[in-house]
């Protein structure tokens, strides 16, 4: 296993999903769907100016949320509510402490996305 932290390979994408999977959580509203913390990224990454990040749909939502669960950084949580085609949508809580993620997401992007 590597020394290198968690918080060093995600990529930028990944910190804005977990930076606002914080940020919900700092607000009481975890766990979060994947639907839900699209719209709470999309409206946090509108004023942020940079190409690397761009337009962020559901499925880079998804695969952000896969990489920081296999990261340890986030849990997915099975809610007992089942969607219309009688499936469980996962929800999703922060794994870490919030001052943890705040301290070693990059500063620029924490400026721009925490209110």
């Amino acid at each position: 296993m590597s020394d290198e932290s968690p918080f060093e390979s995600i990529t930028l994408t990944n910190q804005a999903v977990l930076l606002t999977v914080a940020e919900l959580a700092r607000q009481n509203e975890t766990p979060v769907q994947t639907h839900d913390l699209r719209k709470h990224c999309q409206e946090r990454l509108a004023d942020v100016e940079t190409e690397v990040i761009g337009t962020i749909s559901e499925a880079d939502i998804i695969r952000s949320l896969y990489q920081l669960e296999d990261e340890d950084l986030v849990n997915e949580i099975h809610q007992s509510a089942t969607s219309p085609t009688g499936k469980g949508r996962p929800a999703y809580t922060l794994a870490v402490s919030e001052a943890r993620v705040y301290d070693k997401i990059d500063e620029k992007l924490h400026e721009t996305l925490v209110e």
